[in-house]
């Protein structure tokens, strides 16, 4: 059955590629000759009749500055300064009237070259030897208006007078020429198009008649080979149903190697790989993001492979936790627990950021492609980070009676660079996460937090990619203890484009300060750090930048100041490094 199947379909290909051959070759056949009188006009005729057009157009611009030039003569006398003004732009005239002709006999004579057999007609016929005589005639104009621009400067004013009246006879003369030619160009063009016009209406009928016929025959064929088709078209559709119905496990077997067994193995393929995705979802649904599921699903090597990225990751910890769960009834711990992570995860959703996992109260997100943009990470994670300021600061005030005055608040770390990130851990217990130095870095800066009195930390390279995204300052330069690594630390104040002018000034004045303060200029830096914390009497940075300053003049540092605090202490190295 399937062969004779196959021979039919063939069969009926072969009619219709024999019938498409014949429609084909009459349409262009047919085209062939409306091109050709389109391209005579559009290619040829036109370009001919825009530079005639040009050609009178210049004609009439340059017989009114010859009239301008006559009236100052009268006036002002041959010697007049306006005349030397008037004579360039006479002569410049003339120079694109030529160039108008000259553009005008190539076209002309192109198209009696290329293009004969639609030159046979009167106005067609001889246009290039028409151009040739309209050139000479405006030879003669461009010789009088020389002679009469020579009079001029000789002072012959009478003879300037004969050579003016010459020249406006010959104008008139080109330019009624000019007027006619343009006329008999404009009606063959139009004449052409209303030619292929109907060429055009034939050429259509005759195509619907031929479609109309294929069709009648194409659905008389398919009736007649539907029967032939129709149990195996029945046997797929209901393997395709069971499928629906959630039967990974229907396959289709056709014998032969004809089209349906072809299709039978890319059915039992298609389900193969539905059983794999429907299990990797399954597994995956359970305690991964989802965009992290579909993302796996889109490549299914991501599952057993892991890969170098460069990445953005974010840590948030909530301070004061523990007192809170120790002087707290369990349900409403358990409530307020609730709507934290809420606050702190939706964010970084919202973000396009992936929610790694949960620490106790800390939370770990990570940002990079494939789930966002390759250089939009670390803008995502501040704004993301921002966002969970605000929403617990909203958290707060639902909870007052709750948290009271005992200073529980969240800090964030955000920390950009190359990191290991796949499906890490035993057979038994897998999770999809990011390793590598980047996320120490970033639960370093959130406890850098305490050091400086700040909510948000983001390190150097954060910062560098999320400019314009996001409002920050640079905060300090350390090395930390047993190290000559210098780490830069910057704050994230607010959206790109959200600060006001107060907090800008207060963030020109902390980093003009920190220049100095860099620069060894302990007694120029100190006044500029009292007046950020008069601004802002919790900016804990500044009054700690003071504090260093004063240690460091009384030589608390074994070396040359070069602008970089070094961790010394165990004390320095807990709250800063760790």
């Amino acid at each position: 059955m399937l062969r004779t199947v196959r021979g039919k379909f063939l069969g009926v290909a072969a009619f219709f590629v024999v019938w498409l051959v014949v429609a084909t070759g009459f349409s262009v056949i047919q085209s062939l000759g409306i091109n050709g009188d389109l391209e005579a006009v559009s290619r040829y005729v036109t370009p001919v009749k825009d530079s005639l057009s040009d050609v009178r157009a210049r004609q009439l611009e340059q017989i009114s500055l010859i009239d301008r030039y006559m009236r100052v003569v009268e006036n002002d006398g041959p010697r007049a300064s306006l005349l030397n003004g008037l004579e360039i732009e006479i002569t410049a005239k003339q120079t694109q009237i030529e160039q108008a002709f000259r553009k005008a006999f190539t076209f002309a004579a192109l198209g009696r070259a290329q293009a004969s057999g639609h030159f046979d007609n009167g106005v067609l016929l001889d246009l290039d030897v028409r151009m040739r005589e309209f050139a000479d005639v405006s030879a003669q104009f461009s010789l009088g208006v020389e002679r009469l621009l020579g009079r001029v400067g000789d002072g012959d004013l009478i003879d300037a007078q004969r050579q003016e009246n010459m020249v406006r006879g010959l104008h008139r003369q080109i330019v009624l020429d000019l007027r006619n030619e343009i006329l008999l160009l404009e009606k063959y063009a139009a004449d052409t198009v209303e030619n292929v016009s109907l060429r055009e209406d034939f050429l259509i009928q005759a195509e619907f008649i031929m479609m109309l016929a294929a069709v009648v025959i194409g659905v008389s064929l398919a009736y007649y080979m539907a029967h032939a088709v129709v149990r195996a078209v029945q046997l797929v559709t209901n393997a395709l149903n069971s499928v629906q119905s959630g039967k990974l496990d229907t396959s289709l077997d056709f014998k032969g190697k004809g089209d349906f067994a072809r299709l039978a193995d890319a059915f039992n393929r298609m389900t193969r790989e539905l059983r794999v995705r429907f299990r990797m979802r399954e597994r995956f649904g359970k305690y991964v993001d989802p965009k992290v599921v579909n993302n796996l699903i889109a490549q299914e090597t991501a599952l057993e492979t892991s890969q170098k990225r460069v990445m953005t990751v974010s840590v948030v910890n909530l301070t004061g936790f523990d007192w809170l769960a120790e002087h707290t009834a369990p349900e409403k711990l358990v409530d307020f627990l609730n709507d934290y992570l809420t606050a702190m995860t939706e964010p970084i959703a919202g973000h396009s950021g992936i929610i790694d996992n949960f620490v106790g109260d800390r939370v770990i997100g990570f940002w990079g492609a494939p789930f966002c943009g390759e250089n939009a990470h670390a803008g995502h994670a501040c704004q993301a980070a921002l966002e969970q300021v605000a929403r617990f600061n909203a958290l707060k005030t639902k909870y007052a009676d709750l948290i009271g005055d005992h200073g529980l608040d969240i800090r964030v770390g955000i920390a950009t660079g190359e990191v290991v990130v796949g499906s890490i851990g035993t057979d038994k217990s897998r999770s999809y996460t990011v390793v590598g130095d980047c996320v120490n870095y970033a639960n370093r800066l959130e406890k850098a937090n305490r050091v400086y009195g700040t909510r948000i930390l983001a390190s150097h390279e954060t910062a560098n990619m999320a400019a314009g995204d996001v409002e920050m300052r640079d905060l300090d330069h350390v090395v930390l203890l047993g190290t000559e690594h210098v780490v830069y630390l910057y704050e994230v104040l607010a959206q790109g484009g959200q600060l006001s002018e107060e907090r800008r000034d207060w963030r020109r004045k902390y980093e003009t300060a920190m220049a100095l303060y860099r620069d060894g200029s302990f007694d120029q830096a100190r006044p500029l750090y009292e007046e950020v914390v008069a601004f802002d009497d919790s900016d804990f940075a500044a009054q700690l930048m003071m504090n260093r300053m004063e240690r460091l003049q009384r030589r608390e540092q074994d070396r040359e100041w070069n602008g970089t605090w070094v961790v010394r202490d165990p004390y320095e190295r807990r709250d800063v490094e760790s």
